[in-house]
């Protein structure tokens, strides 16, 4: 398969994961945006994005992304307010992530939620929120995705990891077949290990390289990867 063929499809994939993290329930929105005091003018609603919580019944965590300034073609900032609802939208826990996520460039294509098993202590069970970028350049492709941590806390929630890079994926190519690329695929593993009562994050990281060239009116592959591993410990507040 021609190497533009693989890109056309990888682009396809990014947007139809981009659309699914843009559906919500409307009742449940509009809900949200009067305890907020927000007009929906005031939001980024592409980005809007809401998942139940497996673990909680009648729980919805819910990421509004608030404008900072107006809504450019050519970019744009937002401050997300991260809740946890019940499924009328009724507001259980808030908290004003202080990270200005920026847009121009490198753009921000959604923010999408993950509820998988990160517990962290024998009380505590953390949930991510991943925004993930990509680049609009054909001959240079890119795309990077960081992720946050948080847990309910009281009436709010408690940022325990701070925009964590998880994948980060550049390259260079002819728009036909020969190129480069180079991509890191990270995942996040609760050790049984503990600091400060709260479990170690180990990290594993794939380092992947492929280079591509035509050869014969073939496009041939060749590929390296690398795996390494890094631990986060929690110093009290935050992982690091």
């Amino acid at each position: 398969m021609k190497l533009y063929k693989k890109v056309t499809t990888f682009l396809l994939l990014l947007m139809i994961l981009s659309l699914s993290a843009q559906e919500y329930d409307d009742a449940r929105y509009e809900v949200v945006l009067k305890q907020l005091k927000l007009n929906s003018s005031k939001i980024h609603n592409q980005l809007y994005t809401e998942k139940k919580m497996p673990y909680l019944e009648d729980s919805y965590i819910i990421v509004v992304p608030v404008l900072l300034g107006k809504l450019e073609a050519d970019g744009f900032s937002v401050k997300n307010t991260i809740l946890i609802t019940d499924s009328q939208g009724r507001i259980n826990n808030k908290y004003i992530d202080a990270t200005e996520f920026g847009s121009d460039a490198i753009m921000l294509d959604s923010f999408t939620i993950d509820t998988g098993l990160y517990k962290l202590n024998s009380n505590i069970r953390s949930f991510g929120v991943t925004a993930n970028y990509r680049g609009s350049s054909g001959p240079n492709p890119y795309s990077s995705s960081d992720i946050s941590l948080y847990y309910p806390e009281g009436k709010t929630l408690k940022k325990v990891l701070d925009n964590y890079n998880l994948r980060t994926y550049s390259g260079e190519w002819d728009m036909n077949c020969s190129g480069k690329s180079e991509e890191d695929n990270s995942v996040i593993i609760v050790d049984l290990a503990k600091t400060n009562g709260f479990a170690n994050l180990k990290i594993k990281t794939e380092k992947i390289k492929k280079f591509t060239k035509e050869i014969n009116n073939e496009c041939n592959e060749s590929k390296t990867s690398k795996i390494s591993y890094k631990t986060l410990k929690f110093n009290k507040s935050v992982y690091q």
